[in-house]
């Protein structure tokens, strides 16, 4: 009898040990679960695959070993947004998403599939980055593009001709084919990247292979360009002149004429040639770039049929080169392709054939005759006065590009009141030091070769000292006018 009520407390104790084993794995089931399950406020204190693509505020659906070879996972979504949505990229958004999923995973090479959409992304990965996206099997820049190029060619939406009387000189240009020869502008005062300045004649003229790229009449230029228009007319005046026919940024218009493209903003108006090209030898080798993926190849020859571009920047990293007048533009570079973009202004047989090339890209509804004419202003409106010295001059400011090494090289001078010409240094001059003397002159020196000082009104340069030194300038007493360089004091005269 004892032995048998030893044996029911014997089982009642494994039974009551039981279910408490059984409640506490529940209780750590149920906090996990509802650890997995709760909100967070920051990415950093995401537990689980789930809690981070909820965060990004994606809908996660599960997630398995990767069907696809040389994928570990395979992770059906279903993402907030799809690639192009209410008329914008949703490029950024797929980015940050995908960087969030991948950072989580330490990195693995995975799928993201969003059956909703019919849209498979395959992440390639090394240990620390991502290294490929393909959306579709289409790598990510490419992607991306063709859908905006699509939406462009559905949204074409290009710059209606208007009909407008033009001045003299400006019709002189036509009839001689937009060609510089024989063609007597004034006196040129001084050059600023890339343009002659006819200063008092109120000219700024770009020559490109012997033929005008650009005219623009400054406020110098007392009479009318267009019609009765005078540079600085109102811009709602002009509207109601010349009809709504235009594109406008900002406070720039831009209307096409029969034979050329015209922009008016407040202190200027800027003339373009519209000139009929023949596009057969560049869709030529656009064809073979299809077919065989060589860039270097395409880039060499479109420099032989068209070396008439307005900018050209390369290196081991990247290539832009712009023909505006044409309607073409090339971006590529080791962190965005971009391609091959066919701008409204073209008008060969792509533009209505719409062939679907290699990073060829079309975006008709926009002008690159537009992004060139912004750039050129931004040369005179967004300058950054870049000088040693403490002293500042009241009437020009110094902008210039610089060396891997930090030397200032293409030196060039805005005025700011615009009362004398804008100038430039020689390309060739990479600058150590750079202190403004005075109002007018820059004192800049020149490694191995001297100091000099440029007058920026005259446009004069003189030599201060020349040799083989470092003319390394340390300081510049302004009140003294005493310059020190090389452990040397030198009295500076103007």
């Amino acid at each position: 009898m004892k032995k048998k009520k030893k044996m029911n407390r014997k089982k009642k104790i494994i039974l009551i040990s039981s279910i408490a084993i059984i409640l506490f794995i529940l209780l750590i089931v149920l906090l996990k679960i509802r650890q997995d399950n709760r909100e967070i406020n920051n990415i950093n204190e995401a537990t689980t695959l789930e809690q981070v693509i909820e965060f990004c505020e994606c809908k996660y659906i599960s997630s398995k070993e990767s069907e696809a070879e040389n994928y570990k996972m395979d992770i059906y979504l279903e993402f907030k947004y799809s690639p192009y949505e209410e008329n914008q990229s949703k490029q950024s958004f797929y980015d940050v998403t995908i960087q969030a999923i991948e950072s989580f995973l330490k990195y693995r090479n995975i799928r993201l599939i969003d059956e909703s959409r019919n849209l498979v992304i395959r992440v390639e990965t090394n240990s620390t980055s991502i290294t490929k996206k393909y959306f579709n099997d289409v790598e990510e820049s490419e992607y991306f593009n063709k859908l905006l190029s699509e939406v462009n060619l559905d949204n074409d939406e290009t710059l209606k001709q208007t009909d407008f009387n033009i001045n003299s000189e400006l019709q002189t240009l036509v009839e001689n084919k937009w060609k510089s020869d024989n063609i007597n502008f004034g006196n040129r005062t001084s050059t600023f990247r890339g343009y002659d300045i006819y200063f008092n004649e109120g000219y700024r003229v770009r020559t490109i292979n012997g033929q005008i790229y650009n005219i623009v009449f400054t406020d110098k230029f007392g009479k009318e360009v267009i019609n009765n228009i005078k540079v600085g007319d109102d811009l709602e005046n002009i509207k109601y002149e010349l009809g709504d026919n235009y594109i406008e940024q900002g406070e720039t218009l831009e209307y096409m004429g029969k034979d050329l493209y015209v922009f008016f903003s407040n202190n200027e108006i800027s003339i373009y040639p519209r000139i009929s090209y023949d596009y057969t030898s560049f869709e030529k080798i656009l064809e073979q770039y299809n077919e065989d993926h060589n860039f270097n190849n395409f880039m060499n020859k479109l420099t032989n049929i068209w070396p008439d571009y307005s900018s050209y920047y390369y290196d081991t990293s990247y290539c832009k080169i712009y023909y505006p007048l044409k309607g073409v533009k090339i971006d590529n570079s080791t962190n965005a392709l971009n391609g091959i973009q066919i701008f409204q202004e073209y008008q060969g047989n792509l533009k209505n054939e719409h062939k679907d090339y290699y990073q060829l890209y079309y975006k008709t509804s926009d002008s690159l005759i537009f992004e060139e004419e912004r750039n050129r202003r931004m040369l005179e409106v967004d300058q950054i006065n870049l000088t040693d010295g403490t002293y500042e001059s009241s009437k020009y400011i110094m902008k210039a590009d610089f060396s891997e090494d930090g030397r200032p090289y293409n030196i060039a001078f805005t005025s700011k009141d615009r009362q004398n010409p804008d100038s430039e240094l020689n390309k060739n001059v990479y600058a150590n030091k750079t202190y403004w003397y005075d109002d007018d002159n820059l004192i800049y020196s020149v490694n191995k070769e001297g100091i000099y000082m440029y007058n920026a009104t005259t446009r004069e340069t003189k030599t201060i000292v020349s040799g083989t030194d470092e003319y390394d300038i340390t300081n510049f007493d302004y009140d003294n006018k005493i310059l020190t360089y090389d452990g040397k004091d030198a009295k500076i005269e103007n």
